[in-house]
């Protein structure tokens, strides 16, 4: 009976704290934005006016948003 349950055991994942899942999510998310720059058919310059912009576009909104919140 001993060796079935160590069988069982084996078979079943273990809990972890997250750690792997959020590094291999932030490691997915940093190789997807370089492929989309590599892949992007834009020029250097006009790649990196075209980011700033949107940059500054993503902050103005989570401004927004977290101005909106902080009044409720």
């Amino acid at each position: 009976m001993d060796d079935l349950d160590a069988m069982i055991d084996s078979l079943i994942p273990r809990r972890t704290s997250g750690r792997r899942f959020v590094a291999g999510l932030l490691l997915g998310m940093i190789g997807g934005a370089a492929a989309a720059a590599l892949l992007m058919p834009r020029s250097g310059p006009a790649l990196r006016t075209w980011l700033a912009e949107r940059v500054q576009a993503w902050l103005g909104q989570a401004r927004n948003t977290l101005a909106g919140e902080q009044l409720l």
